[in-house]
């Protein structure tokens, strides 16, 4: 992934561009932006799945499977969660919505630490306002 901002030149585009894709591999152009194209997906997925277990919806359990057998992603979004590290989700999710001011970047009451049971994704240690438990911690 090669992101770029308004002050990237064309042509330095072009050049990183060309080295990236010499290995055969494809190569996306993106435009930088607040939370990264990644991380952003990411991040929004792994609260909405929160708040899913937060309503009890589904269970933990069931919610993976149905994201893993019926989007055929190869993680549930509370694993990803856990594997790009909770502080980390809620860290992208405060800072989008710090730089955005979009709701849709809320933590989930879920995700900033009142989850149910199974669904410890994102459960903030007690006494530590940042701090945050990976599952199976």
């Amino acid at each position: 992934m090669l992101a770029t901002n308004p002050a990237t030149r064309a042509d330095m585009r072009d050049a990183a561009h060309a080295l990236f894709a010499r290995d055969g591999k494809a190569v996306s152009v993106i435009r930088d932006s607040g939370g990264f194209v990644t991380q952003r997906v990411v991040a929004t997925i792994v609260n909405i799945a929160s708040d899913i277990c937060q309503q009890q919806i589904c269970s933990p359990a069931d919610l993976e499977t149905a994201v893993t057998l019926g989007l055929g992603y190869p993680l549930g979004p509370l694993a990803m969660g856990n594997r790009y590290g909770p502080t980390n989700v809620l860290e992208v999710l405060f800072n989008l919505q710090t730089v955005y001011g979009d709701p849709r970047y809320r933590p989930s009451p879920g995700c900033a630490g009142a989850a149910p049971s199974g669904c410890r994704c994102c459960t903030r240690k007690r006494n530590s306002p940042r701090g945050m438990r990976h599952l199976g911690s």
